[in-house]
Order: structure tokens, then sequence, then C-alpha cells
């Protein structure tokens, strides 16, 4: 389990360096990398199990390859800038980010449950579905709060995974597809928006209201 402890802590330094990071094509890769992580985690919970296999398999191949690629795909159709703009400084979001991780770690004993197979990567789950919360309120371009939706589902995943040994296959497989059509829709919206307004900042959008 020490080989799936250090995977579980390495999933945890993606959340920072997502968090950190004013680039949106670092952004994607890590994304990515954070998928490719998780996915060795499922392979090592496996223990002889296909399910954990099929289901590391599905994450590898839908959040890992498919849903970097469209979004690489759609920052080049959508012609926008690729830094990332926030309200806080990098500095600032990086004393927030340690924050919230100290108080997932902190309140993370409540929500391991008996018997939980990986006990140490219930706060990691915790500190990424708050890192991907504040990534979505601190950024300015919509495109880097879908990123932000995504780690947070990353972190939804690694919690079912650590505290019951994951869900029952179709679920998680179910899980992963509707990743990539909510990042799919999303897309659309995108285009819809860029066309009607001209940008995707929705500090600007927040403008517009009467």
């Amino acid at each position: 389990m020490d080989g799936v402890n250090v995977l579980v802590l390495a999933v945890l330094g993606t959340g920072f360096l997502m968090v950190s990071r004013r680039s949106l094509d670092a952004i994607i890769r890590l994304y990515a990398l954070q998928n490719v992580l998780l996915a060795l985690v499922s392979f090592g919970l496996a223990r002889g199990e296909p399910h954990f296999v099929l289901a590391g398999l599905a994450l590898f191949l839908i959040k890992g390859i498919a849903i970097p690629y469209y979004l690489f795909w759609l920052l080049d159709r959508l012609e926008v800038s690729h830094e990332v703009e926030g309200y806080l400084s990098v500095f600032l979001t990086l004393v927030l980010a340690g924050v919230l991780t100290a108080l997932a770690f902190r309140v993370g004993r409540v929500f391991l449950l008996p018997g939980a197979p990986l006990p140490e990567g219930v706060p990691v789950a915790l500190s990424l579905v708050l890192l991907g919360a504040l990534s979505m309120v601190a950024r300015k371009k919509a495109i880097s709060q879908v990123l932000g939706f995504l780690a947070l589902e990353n972190g939804v995943f690694l919690l079912a995974l650590a505290e019951s040994h994951g869900l029952p296959l179709f679920v998680e497989l179910g899980v992963a597809l509707d990743a990539f059509a909510a990042v799919f829709l999303a897309g659309i919206l995108l285009f819809r928006i860029k066309g009607e307004l001209g940008h995707l900042d929705t500090a600007r959008m927040r403008a517009l209201r009467g």
C-alpha cells in the first residue's frame, strides 16, 4: 500500500499545481496527469479484481486522454487567450489552498468509514473537492471554471475509492461518461457565449445583469 499512498500524495500535488498555474495548457496537462495517477491508484487497489482494472482503464482513456484532447481542441477553436485570469494573486491562492487542505486533513477523520481500504486517501479526496471549488470561484474564464469542476469530480471519485473500495463498475463508467458529456455540452455553451459576447470572462458577464 506504500506505493498507492505515494500515488495519492502525487494526486494531491497535481491539485495544488492546478490551482497555482496561470496557463490553461499547463492546467489541462496537470488534469490529464491527475487522472493517470488516479487510474494507477485504481490498479493498485485491484488485488486481482477485474472491476478495478476496467475502471482504471476507463478513467485513463476517457478522462486522461479523451477529455484533455477535447479541451485542447476547444481552446484552439475558441481562439481565446491561454492565460488564466483570477480574482486573487498566485500567492493568496496558494495560501487559501493550503488552508483548505489543512481543513480537509483536520476533518477527514470525521468522514472516514470503518474498514476503509484507503484511509489516507480520504483527506486527499476532500482536499481535491475544496481545491476544485476554489478554482471555480477564484477564476474568471469559464473554461478554467470547467476545469475546476472536473478536478472537484476527481475528488469525489477518489473519496468513493478510498472509503468503499470503489463503486460498481457501471456506476464508475457512467460517471466517467457523464464527465465527458458535461465537458462536451460545456464546449457547445462556450461557443455560444463566445459568439454572442465575444469573450468568456464571467466577471464581465456579471455586469450584464440588470
